[in-house]
């Protein structure tokens, strides 16, 4: 996942005075974003706890933006169980060459449009770019996830949503990417601006608004972590054949396809209810999340899920056949009377057991109290 460099506070300070300086942007965002058809260059994602290198990982990689297609060949694969992914938008094959081996998973999930592009835009706009007034702005729109998710709805950007978490956004400075020039801008939450707090940096491409850096930390427990991811060597819209989106199969390959639960997706918790085994939560969640589909997934884990969205936040609920393993003596808080743990980062998650059935709640751009209200208004109910 760069080379490595001291995470401090210098990190993360605003590079310089915000003033007359600043770039104008009078492009349309979101368009010069869409209109990428293709990325080719090389992808290094460090991930660092309390200024330590944990992981560095190289690839070089040819990507289709608001899309699942992709090629990524690792540099380092020798540390890897798979040394290259490929993926159609439908199947991610995970190659392991010298071993001969490929191993197809399909990928489902219900059908959804990346907010990533208007998501952009707004973060422009709020920066000031775009009006040259009021830097640094709150709007209602959570940081680019961390980590790429082949399912589920990227978390949405309307302004003004759930406003008491609002995030702050803040010009730093133009600046160089592997050669391209970039704006880089600082985004927070507004009521906590400290180091110590939650804050994502990325450095946009100052032509195709593409996040050549995207720089995520946070600390938990008292431990500092991050994660950056950087492109180089980028070249857009280079022409790329269709081969490159397929699996290289020869004739002493070995295919594996792993059984993988089956999905069903529903437009209401009242749909999964009717069609579930298993009794569904009806969890009481803030007045600004509404649902944005249910889920109930069969196989070799029975499960259902319910997944809620405000603007730049997401809430999940998920009850499954299968305990988790929590020590009750390591609890860190109590739903329905069990012991429950919290796992902090970008995206927290409470979880508990009960009655021979695991349960979490997951949140993105939520605050914890949030999520342990919500668990407890699923409590332990049949």
């Amino acid at each position: 996942m760069l080379v490595a460099v001291a995470l401090s506070a210098v990190l993360w300070t605003t590079g310089g005075a915000i003033g007359d300086a600043s770039p104008a942007v009078d492009a349309n965002v979101t368009e010069r974003y869409r209109g990428i058809d293709t990325l080719t260059g090389r992808q290094t994602v460090e991930i660092r706890t309390n200024d330590t290198v944990r992981s560095r990982t190289v690839a070089d990689v040819t990507l289709v933006p608001e899309t699942e297609r992709k090629r990524v060949n690792f540099r380092n694969a020798v540390n890897r169980q798979y040394d290259r992914q490929v993926s159609n938008g439908s199947t991610l094959w995970l190659h392991d060459t010298d071993g001969g081996e490929v191993t197809a998973i399909d990928l489902t999930g219900p059908p959804t449009e990346s907010r990533t592009a208007e998501r952009l835009q707004l973060l422009v706009a709020a920066a000031g770019l775009t009006d040259g007034d009021g830097r640094p702005q709150s709007i209602g729109v959570s940081p680019l996830p961390v980590v790429p998710r082949h399912a589920g709805v990227a978390p949405g950007a309307a302004p003004g949503a759930d406003a008491n978490r609002s995030y702050a956004v803040e010009f730093v400075e133009t600046d160089t990417v592997g050669g391209r020039e970039a704006y880089v801008l600082d985004i927070a939450p507004e009521a906590n601006r400290s180091e110590a707090g939650y804050r994502q940096r990325l450095w946009l491409d100052a032509e195709r608004f593409y996040p050549l850096r995207k720089q995520t930390a946070w600390t938990a427990d008292g431990t500092r972590r991050s994660v950056t991811t950087t492109y180089t060597n980028v070249t857009f819209d280079a022409a790329v054949s269709a081969d490159a989106f397929r699996p290289e199969i020869g004739a002493n390959t070995t295919v594996e396809r792993p059984n993988t639960p089956n999905t069903e997706w529903f437009r209401s918790r009242a749909d999964l209810e009717a069609r579930s085994s298993i009794s569904v939560p009806e969890p009481t969640v803030p007045p600004a999340y509404e649902l944005v589909y249910a889920t109930r997934t069969t196989g070799r884990i029975d499960g259902v899920g319910l997944r809620y969205a405000a603007g730049g936040r997401e809430l999940t609920m998920a009850k499954f056949n299968y305990t988790l393993d929590i020590d009750a003596d390591e609890r860190d808080a109590t739903v329905g009377g069990q012991p429950a743990t919290i796992d902090y980062g970008p995206t927290t998650s409470l979880s508990w057991n009960c009655d021979g059935y695991g349960h979490t709640v997951r949140g993105t751009g939520v605050e914890t109290d949030r999520l342990v209200e919500v668990g407890r208004s699923v409590g332990c109910s049949a």
